[in-house]
């Protein structure tokens, strides 16, 4: 009696382990695209041009071994620091698409800092920002908002729209 009792919850504890182990949570999946477009819906880019495939590596600094797709808007105009860049990452890439943004946000710094104040302010309050597999780069916000009120109170529109685009 007692082996068919120790056999009984030798079986009940391995189910258990089982179980534990294969209920993982699944990672969000998210469109790049409607994430693109449900920020700058909200923060609207400042006359607005596709960020096209050939220039992700230049621009970016990013191979197509980095990423699986992304979608981006930047102002075409010298005059405003906008862009908003989504990039989902290739497994175990996430490190280094985030640096690259990072590092394109330092540049949008760097080209302001002695051109414009205002877009200067902009882009050093830029965020970059990663959900799961997802990294985000967002400098983007209200010009008047920015003169009247201030940079943090314009990218309260720009945090709320990250929130959004990733519900």
């Amino acid at each position: 009696m007692k082996k068919v009792l120790s056999v009984i919850m030798a079986g009940v504890l391995s189910l258990g382990l089982l179980t534990a182990c294969g209920g993982g949570e699944e990672t969000p999946s998210y469109d790049v695209n409607e994430v693109l477009n449900t920020i700058t819906t909200a923060v609207p880019i400042t006359m607005p041009g596709e960020l096209p495939e050939s220039e992700v590596e230049m621009i970016l600094g990013l191979t197509s071994e980095d990423y699986v797709s992304y979608a981006g808007q930047i102002c075409m105009a010298m005059v405003s620091a906008d862009r908003v860049v989504v990039v989902e990452a290739a497994e175990g890439k996430i490190d280094v698409v985030t640096q690259a943004l990072e590092n394109y946000k330092q540049s949008a710094i760097a080209q302001f800092e002695l051109y414009l104040p205002d877009q200067y302010e902009k882009a050093k309050a830029g965020r970059v920002v990663v959900k799961g597999n997802y990294a985000v780069l967002v400098i983007a916000g209200d010009n008047e908002v920015i003169a009247n009120q201030g940079v943090e109170e314009a990218y309260k529109a720009v945090d709320a729209a990250i929130d959004e685009a990733f519900k």
